[in-house]
């Protein structure tokens, strides 16, 4: 093997290995620490009722929502409760994504690329992520917002 073969392999496995770093990041940010800034917890679930807490954009709760349905429905307290478990899913994928894009701008960078197009390039990555977050969001608010 030529140095070049074995500098490309080094290269390919130190970003895996960055990736893996990022995901885990992520992925405690998400799911033990429970971080999510515009999010929603279920706090407490019952039968025929469901309290909803929201978070402001630091993260912190604001005044909790309760949800009774009618007997019609009963679908969307179940559908709200699904959607709000899966919202950590969105939230670890969205860090990730900001935590690649940072390692890829400060790697770019030192690389001599342009930074305006290190940037658009990172910005894209955190848009994708972002975006699906911010649709999740807008659903379970949605939701919420009709029963205040």
């Amino acid at each position: 093997m030529t140095e070049q073969t074995l500098n490309k392999i080094r290269r390919g496995l130190l970003y895996t290995a960055f990736l893996m770093v990022a995901l885990a990041l992520s992925y405690v940010l998400a799911y033990p620490l429970e971080y999510s800034p515009l999010g929603y917890d279920v706090v407490e679930k019952k039968d025929d009722a469901v309290t909803v807490q929201p978070h402001n954009a630091l993260g912190i709760e604001e005044e909790r929502i309760t949800y009774t349905p009618t007997q019609d429905d009963e679908w969307k307290m179940r559908w709200l409760v699904d959607e709000i478990a899966s919202q950590k899913m969105h939230y670890h994928m969205f860090f990730a994504s900001i935590i690649v894009a940072i390692y890829w701008v400060g790697v770019d960078y030192l690389k001599g690329k342009s930074l305006k197009k290190v940037l658009l390039l990172s910005f894209s990555t955190i848009c994708f992520a972002g975006i699906s977050l911010i649709s999740h969001l807008n659903g379970i608010k949605e939701i919420t917002e009709k029963f205040i």
